[in-house]
This record gives C-alpha cells, structure tokens and sequence, in this order.
C-alpha cells in the first residue's frame, strides 16, 4: 500500500446510546470518546493516510463506525445494506464522499462491513447476527475474486475475531468462528479472555491495536509487524474496534 485515504467520522452527541451489549455501554463518556477518536485520526495520518472526515451525524449513535457502511473493491464502492433499522441512514453521507473516489453500487439486505476481511487470495465474509448468505451472494455476482462465507459463533462480526495482518497471517480467536477457512493461514491465537484484540489495523507495515493487550503485542512484534496501541475503551463499550473506525482504500 504505497499511499492510501481513510474515511472518518467523529462520535455525535447521541454515540453513548449506540447499539451495544457491553456491560458498561451505559458508561460511554462521549468527551473521553472524542479524545480517542482524534488520537485515532493521528495514527492514522502517522501512517500515511489522507484523511476524509464526515461531519458528526448527531441523530445516528453508531455512526462513527463508517466501516460497517461500505466494502470498497477495485473501482467500485459496495454500498451496504444494515439488517439495523437505527443505521439505515448512515450510508448516505458516505456515499456522497465515495461517489467521488469509486463508482456505487448497493448490496442486497443484509450485510455489514465489519463481516467482510479481505485477503490477497480470498474475501472473508461472516454469517452474522448482521449478515445473511442473500447479500453474500449478491457480492459474489459483482467481484472476480473467490469468496469463503464463515460461520460467526459468537461476537459482533467476523472480524471482531479474526484480522489479516499480511503475510498471511491472522489474528484469530478461534472460539469465535468456525476456522475451517482459515487453515492455511499462519495463526497468532487470542484467548477468549483476550477477545477485544483479536480486531486490529494493518497499515503497511502497522498493526494499529487496542491498548492493553501485551502478550499479543509481542506475538505481532516477532513476527516482524510494527504494534502502534491506541486507547479504544469507549468504543469498546460500544462494540466497536480499531477497524470499525474507518473505511481505508487506495
């Protein structure tokens, strides 16, 4: 990736109701999430992004989490399409921006980005609680690349389990989905206890990553990749990780 663009959205004021099943989703702090945010944004300009950012949408709490509303490919920009009523909306200021950047077109109901991992040789794609096997054969009528659907056991997405960090790597959790499509990966295996990390960023050769996690730091780091920790606990509580953050494409 010699130079890439990532699309982001700040928090708005209604991000502490987001959709969330975390334990302290009451407790989101929307001042400590803005604070995060921008110090996402640096890391993402540190390495080497251009930065597109969309105005805060105040009445759409999981807005900031621009990932879920696109898959970009080539020159096209697949529009997805939410199983969540509350984030229907989302999409139509992204795709106003891509329009700009890639052609558009939509996916068939119901899909998220954030089920969506793409690899030099395969795209991933999760059997969700957000995405159905309809509009994972709508994807596969509209790229030329092999596509693997994979059984989300439990979490959010699929790759709130499982990240490509290059060199065909992964960083899985495997009590998380079913990893049959995963055997000729090498593995950096997150325990269940570990679960958050098991979402990461990789840029180049950066892995962005949620503080906190020193073990798996180390396990990136000896396998050549550079860990750049960021401080997520907000959009943690709103189920949200590092890659939910923004929409990268060349």
């Amino acid at each position: 990736m010699q130079s890439f663009t990532a699309l982001v959205r700040p928090p708005g004021i209604s991000f502490p109701q987001a959709i969330s099943n975390h334990p302290q989703q009451k407790e989101i702090d929307l001042s400590n999430a803005l604070v995060q945010h921008q110090g996402y944004v640096q890391a993402l300009k540190r390495a080497g992004a251009k930065i597109l950012s969309l105005s805060p949408e105040d009445t759409l709490p999981d807005s900031p989490f621009v990932e879920d509303t696109a898959f970009i490919f080539g020159g096209m920009a697949f529009l997805c399409s939410p199983k969540e009523e509350t984030r229907r909306k989302e999409g139509e200021s992204v795709a106003k921006i891509l329009m700009r950047h890639r052609k558009i077109a939509t996916l068939e109901p119901c899909l998220d980005g954030g089920d969506i991992l793409n690899t030099p040789e395969s795209v991933f794609i999760g059997l969700s609680k957000r995405t159905d096997e309809r509009a994972i054969k709508d994807l596969s009528r509209k790229i030329d690349k092999n596509i693997v659907s994979v059984p989300v056991l439990k979490g959010l997405h699929l790759k709130s389990a499982v990240s490509y960090l290059g060199g065909n790597i992964l960083l899985i959790n495997p009590a998380r989905v079913e990893t049959d499509a995963f055997r000729n990966f090498q593995w950096i295996e997150v325990e269940e206890k570990d679960s958050y990390v098991a979402n990461c960023l990789a840029l180049r050769n950066q892995i962005i990553m949620p503080s906190g996690f020193s073990s798996i730091r180390e396990k990136i780091c000896q396998h050549g990749f550079e860990a750049v920790e960021l401080e997520m606990s907000e959009f943690e509580k709103a189920d949200g990780g590092v890659t939910c953050l923004s929409l990268v494409f060349p």
